[in-house]
C-alpha cells in the first residue's frame, strides 16, 4: 500500500492534522492502563475507507463485551519515513495499543525499536499463522525472522481508461481488453496523444495520461521495467541499476514531450487542488483517459461514479516480448512500544486480520485480503475484482529492508525531479544511493 500516497495528497494531511490533532492530543492525555480498552490510532478516515474500518470495529466490540476498541482518528503520514506523532506519543507514554503501518515499512520501525515483537503473542497460536497469509505479505512483517505485524490487506496496480474518453477521441477502447494482452509504453503513450486536448487559454482541460499520478510511481514503472531495487549479495540499494533508470528515463522524456510546467498546471487543476471533492476526481469526470490506480479505487468509483464506463487491464510493458508485471503491497497492524494493553490489542488485531475481520474490511474497501482461505471466496472478486486477483500470478512485492520507508521516500523526491525535468535522472538516482546506502550499511549484512 505504499497505500498511504493514494489517498492522502500533503495538502489534504495538512487540512486533516489541524482538525484531528486536538481530538489526538485529549483523548491522548492521562491516558491510564485499562483491561477493558484498547486504544486503536486509525489513519482512514475518508468515506469509503473510514467507513470500512469503523465496521470491523463495531462487530468487534460487538462480539467482544469485555473488551471495548476505542478507535481515534488521526492524520495520516505526509511521507513513509515520517511517524513524528507516534515516536513522540510512544516516547511520552501516551500512544496507541494499535496502529496501521505501510507494511513493508515495518521492518524499519521494528529495527529503531518502535514496535513490538509479537512472537510471545504468535508462537501461542494453535496452527502456525506463518502458513494462513500469503507468503510475501507474511515476509514483509518480519525482522530477523519474528513478526512485528500482522498482515490486512493486499492490492495490486494496473491500467484504468475512461472508455468514453477514448472513444470521443477516436479510439476502440476494445483494443484494450485485458483478453489482447498487455499494450506497450509506446502504444500507451500514442493512444494518450491523441486524447490530449489544450484549452484556449494554452493550458491542458484533458490529457490522455500524466506518467506520474496515482500508481504511476517510480515503484510501479521501476517493477515494470524489471527493477530489483536491492542486491542481496552486496547489501545495497540499486537505485541506478539499468531497469530504474530506463523507467526514469521514459518519465522524464514523457513528460518533456507535453511541456512539465503545462502538465504540473494541469496537476494542480484537477488532481492535487485540496479542495476538490473525491467525486471531482479527474478520471472520473473525464479529464482522464489513463491512469495507474489500484484495487482500492473500484470502491470508489462505485461510491461516486457508478455509472461510469470503464475497463482496467494490464499495466503496460516495456515491448511484446515482457510478460505482464505488477506489484503488491498492503497494510498491517502493529503494538507500538509501552502500549497500555498489549494483549488486549493482540486479540483485537486477530481478529481484524483473520477470516471476519478481513472479508469486512475487504468489502468496503476494495482491496484483497492476504489470507489464503479468503482467495476463493467469490463474494470478495466479481466484477472487475476477479481481474485484480489474476493479477497476483503476476506480482511482485517491494523488498523489506531496515530502510524501507527512507527509499521510498528517496525515490519519490527523485521522481518529483524527474517529472519536472529537473537535471537528470541519473543524478537524481544517484542522489538516493548516496543519501539512503550510509543509513543501511549499520544493519549489513543483513539476517
Amino acid at each position: 500500500m505504499n497505500s498511504q500516497r493514494r489517498l492522502f495528497t500533503p495538502s489534504r494531511v495538512i487540512l486533516m492534522a489541524v482538525v484531528l490533532l486536538p481530538l489526538l492530543l485529549s483523548a491522548c492525555s492521562n491516558r491510564g492502563a485499562n483491561p477493558h480498552e484498547v486504544v486503536y490510532w486509525n489513519i482512514f478516515n475518508d468515506d469509503v475507507s473510514g467507513k470500512a474500518v469503523q465496521a470491523v470495529v463495531d462487530s468487534f466490540n460487538k462480539q467482544n463485551p469485555d473488551l471495548h476498541v476505542k478507535m481515534v482518528p488521526v492524520p495520516p503520514n505526509i511521507s513513509n519515513s515520517n511517524v513524528t506523532t507516534l515516536i513522540t506519543a510512544v516516547r511520552g507514554g501516551t500512544g496507541p495499543d494499535v496502529y496501521f503501518l505501510d507494511r513493508f515499512t515495518v521492518n524499519q520501525y521494528a529495527s529503531i525499536g518502535l514496535l513490538e515483537d509479537l512472537n510471545p503473542w504468535v508462537s501461542k497460536e494453535k496452527e502456525k499463522l506463518a502458513d494462513q497469509f500469503q507468503p510475501f505479505a507474511w515476509n514483509e512483517v518480519l525482522m530477523q525472522g519474528h513478526p512485528y505485524a500482522l498482515p490486512l490487506n493486499a492490492d495490486a496496480r494496473a491500467l484504468f481508461y475512461n472508455k468514453s474518453v477514448l472513444r470521443d477521441a477516436g479510439i476502440d477502447p476494445e483494443i484494450l481488453d485485458p483478453k489482447n494482452g498487455p499494450i506497450t509504453i509506446d502504444e500507451l503513450k500514442a493512444l494518450a496523444t491523441k486524447i490530449n486536448k489544450v484549452g484556449p487559454d494554452g493550458n491542458y482541460e484533458r490529457l490522455g495520461m500524466v506518467p506520474y499520478i496515482g500508481e504511476a510511481s517510480h515503484t510501479t514503472w521501476g517493477m515494470i521495467y524489471g527493477a530489483k531495487f536491492f542486491d542481496d549479495r552486496s547489501c545495497k540499494i540499486t537505485p541506478t541499476e539499468p531497469a530504474m533508470l530506463n523507467a526514469m528515463n521514459m518519465v522524464y522524456d514523457w513528460v518533456k514531450e507535453l511541456n512539465p510546467s503545462k502538465v504540473a498546471t494541469f496537476v494542480d487543476s484537477y488532481v492535487s487542488n485540496p479542495s476538490m471533492t473525491p467525486a471531482q476526481d479527474p478520471f472520473m469526470n473525464g479529464k482522464l483517459g489513463f491512469k495507474i490506480d489500484g484495487d482500492w479505487a473500484l470502491a470508489s468509483i462505485a461510491k461516486y461514479k457508478p455509472n461510469l464506463d470503464y475497463g482496467v487491464t494490464y499495466l503496460p510493458v516495456p515491448d511484446k516480448s515482457k510478460a505482464p508485471a505488477t506489484w503488491s503491497g498492503g497494510f498491517s497492524l502493529v503494538i507500538p512500544k509501552n502500549a497500555k494493553n498489549p494483549d488486549g490489542a493482540y486479540r483485537f488485531m486477530r481478529y481484524f486480520t483473520g477470516p471476519e475481520g478481513q472479508k469486512i474490511f475487504a468489502q468496503g474497501f476494495g482491496s484483497m485480503p492476504t489470507l489464503k482461505s479468503l482467495m476463493n471466496d467469490k463474494t470478495l472478486f466479481s466484477g472487475k475484482r476477479a481481474f485484480f486477483s489474476e493479477l497476483l500470478k503476476y506480482s511482485h512485492s517491494r523488498v523489506p529492508l531496515p530502510v524501507s520507508a527512507t527509499l521510498w521516500d528517496e525515490l519519490t523526491s527523485a521522481q518529483e525531479k524527474v517529472q519536472y525535468n529537473i537535471g537528470t535522472p541519473e543524478e537524481a538516482l544517484q542522489s538516493v544511493y548516496r543519501r539512503v546506502q550510509p543509513q543501511l550499511e549499520q544493519y549489513c549484512p543483513l539476517k
